[in-house]
């Protein structure tokens, strides 16, 4: 099971920062240079995300296409994963001088880049039903062996729902922007909720959804009050593009 990130029954609120995609506001996002940018900063949580190549290893990216971050044209389900791992993933965001560690990479090879990590969120990018399915196979074989900080997410409530059930003792969350996702969290047997921040207005149903063991994560917090506000109301984690502005904010708000 994950760590746990905020106790249910009372004590101190320990707010968990997630980097985004590793550190995008500072670093290439979901390569193994940003992730250990992140790292090197202090950050030991990461939200990465993920997708199929055409060999079926599941590759660390966000987009399908691979023109916003490559500018190359294509689909990342066209290339194999060593085809992927070439690119140059430095077109989009903040300038970055070096291609060492820019290309896309594989979810073990980043893992195995960044072993201080403790938790992960793996976001799925769902497909269509056949690519769900092999998406799924996938992800269930590389957790086989161990799932230990590892929180399984997607919009699609289906196909969290569907690897849960081959793994139970699996932390699964949904992503969603909905303001009470309560039944389908249930549905899906998720224990994690990861939520549009400014979908987060109510205290009270915070506190009912976590009394249920369910672990509020927020997605995606960039800005201090909204980081101030959500620790007020008592949220489990933040995601942020900017860890190392957001891990001394919360760690001062907890002092």
């Amino acid at each position: 099971m994950a760590v746990i990130l905020r106790p249910l029954t009372g004590g101190n609120i320990t707010m968990i920062v997630y980097g985004h995609r590793g550190a995008r506001g500072e670093a290439p996002e979901n390569t193994i240079a940003g992730c250990q940018h992140a790292v090197a900063r202090g950050v030991r949580h990461l939200e990465i995300d993920l997708h199929l190549s055409r060999d079926k290893q599941l590759v660390v990216v966000h987009d399908s296409t691979l023109r916003r971050t490559t500018g190359v044209a294509g689909k990342i389900a066209d290339l194999t994963a060593a085809q992927l791992a070439r690119l140059d993933a430095r077109q989009d965001g903040t300038p970055w001088p070096n291609k060492r560690g820019t290309g896309i990479p594989t979810l073990s090879k980043l893992m195995a880049a960044v072993p201080e990590i403790k938790s992960w969120q793996l976001e799925l990018k769902p497909g269509k039903a056949r690519y769900n399915s092999q998406l799924a196979d996938a992800v269930c074989e590389f957790l086989s062996t161990s799932n230990r900080g590892r929180i399984v997410t997607s919009s699609d409530a289906a196909l969290v729902h569907q690897i849960k059930n081959r793994l139970p003792d699996l932390d699964t969350g949904l992503v969603s922007s909905f303001p009470d996702p309560q039944e389908i969290l249930q549905q899906a047997g998720c224990n994690y909720l990861i939520a549009g921040w400014n979908s987060l207005t109510n205290s009270e149903q915070i506190k009912r959804l976590q009394k249920q063991g369910i672990q509020i994560s927020a997605w995606t917090v960039n800005d201090a009050s909204a980081i101030t506000n959500l620790h007020r109301m008592g949220v489990d984690s933040v995601i942020s593009d900017y860890p190392s502005m957001a891990m001394p904010l919360v760690a001062a708000l907890e002092r």
